[in-house]
């Protein structure tokens, strides 16, 4: 076989220009995530009604929300794990697939046990979604975007999350607290089939499973159409050996990602994720409540969390294009700054404009250091464990997603003051800086490394 007969499909990647086929990734992806996001916050804006019609406690519906979230961390291994078994493209769709039939199915609860059981099994596929849709953009996009796409497709998480406020104060009074899901259940369901047409397989993932070459043929030349490959041509990828890894246990694939240098990268980018969600899942859950206790109106309060919604889709787009160019090394700077903001929320007396304007540029560094997290996790791990890893990263991550709004409420029921609260929660970004640092130093070297044996090898 002559080398004219064997194609590099990271160098078809790296070197791609606009194309049709990985915007149709791209795109899907991010409506994808919209759905994603809306599903995740349906039971928070159907919760009021909810109350209202079966006559019910608020308390009752804080198992409802923490089986939603467990169904989550649940979902990220297992859709994790089954990306790097069957592929990411029908993942995606059984993902969605679970998740809108699920919240379809909580329009028929009449109880709080029904509701606890359909948010469990819905948090699932809705967990699962995130690392699959991660995976396949980062195997399409070549380095210099890859932090770039990722926060695309977030934004479309942060504008589908957001969303639902608007039909549930639109649309509820009219149609009840329904509607809130049959809206989450039926677009999913379209969407799985819309993807299950439309939405090409990863194909970093065919290569390494050695499997359809004549699909990674079709695929090449619609990213690069002069390149002519063939369905007997020899598809290869660098840095990466094709082959089934490490195993198909779980226990094999999680060995995996502490293989190498992995070892020392998996633990410190798990510390990161737990610290930066302790911080980012207080602001969310508390601060609304904490502001109106500093003397804000409930309007402003509620306004002040749309921003920092809104200044974090900001941050994690321009977060995104500092990581494609300068490496993970340089966003160790956003928590480090992200810290004595989220402290400044506590001082007493911040007027409400000066509010607002603190909140967004916090979600800017808050949420958007979070994003740059998620942008350079895959960037970690090979196409033969990266929907494990990213699935892994999301699920430990909700450690701190839950361990943070509960110690918060601990703490007020000890009557710690307010700008107490604030100053634990500017903590945990000064961890996240220090882990960000080591995997910016260790990503560098190993770069390094990497390209010292490409000159060797050229030479």
């Amino acid at each position: 076989m002559s080398a004219s007969d064997i194609i590099d499909v990271t160098d078809v990647i790296e070197r791609q220009r606009r194309n049709g086929l990985v915007l149709t990734v791209l795109i899907l992806s991010t409506t994808m995530m919209f759905l994603d996001g809306y599903d995740l916050q349906a039971m928070a804006f159907a919760a009021p009604s909810i109350i209202r019609a079966w006559g019910i406690d608020r308390a009752a519906l804080g198992i409802v929300f923490s089986a939603g979230i467990f169904g989550i961390l649940v979902g990220g291994l297992v859709f994790g794990s089954l990306g790097d078994r069957i592929g990411r493209r029908l993942s995606i769709v059984a993902s969605m697939l679970v998740f809108g039939s699920f919240t379809l199915a909580t329009v028929w609860a009449n109880d709080v046990t029904s509701l606890i059981v359909l948010r469990f099994l819905a948090g699932i596929g809705i967990g699962g979604l995130s690392p699959l849709c991660y995976a396949l953009n980062l195997e399409y996009a070549p380095s210099r975007y890859r932090g770039t796409a990722v926060a695309i497709i977030m934004v479309g998480y942060v504008a589908g999350s957001s969303i639902g406020g608007f039909i549930a104060a639109g649309l509820v009074p009219q149609f009840g607290w329904t509607i809130v899901f049959w809206i989450g259940g039926v677009l999913p369901l379209l969407g799985a089939a819309l993807c299950y047409f439309a939405l090409p397989e990863s194909i970093k993932f065919l290569v390494v499973r050695n499997r359809e070459p004549a699909e990674i043929a079709r695929i090449l030349n619609r990213i690069e159409p002069s390149l002519q490959a063939q369905a007997t041509t020899r598809f290869v990828l660098r840095d990466e050996t094709a082959g089934t890894g490490a195993g198909t246990g779980l226990m094999s694939r999680l060995a995996t990602l502490f293989d190498g240098r992995l070892a020392i990268m998996t633990p410190f980018l798990w510390v990161a994720y737990i610290a930066s969600s302790i911080t980012m899942f207080f602001l969310n859950s508390w601060t609304p409540i904490l502001a109106e206790a500093s003397g804000h109106t409930p309007a402003q309060a509620a306004l002040g969390l749309t921003v920092f919604s809104l200044g974090g889709a900001v941050g994690g787009l321009t977060i995104g294009r500092v990581l494609d160019r300068f490496g993970v090394i340089a966003i160790a700077i956003v928590p480090l700054i992200a810290s004595p903001l989220v402290a400044s929320l506590g001082w007493v007396g911040l007027g409400d404009s000066t509010y607002l304007a603190t909140m967004v540029c916090v979600g800017f560094f808050v949420v958007g250091g979070h994003q740059g997290l998620n942008s350079s996790v895959g960037q970690f791990y090979s196409s033969a464990n990266r929907t494990t890893a990213v699935g892994w990263a999301l699920s430990v991550a909700k450690i701190g997603s839950i361990s943070g709004p509960l110690v918060a409420g601990i703490l007020l029921a000890q009557h710690l003051p307010f700008s107490n609260l604030f100053l634990l929660a500017a903590l945990p970004p000064l961890v996240v800086a220090a882990c960000v640092l080591v995997l910016g130093i260790a990503q560098r070297k190993h770069t390094a490394a990497a390209h010292k044996i490409d000159q060797t090898a050229v030479a």
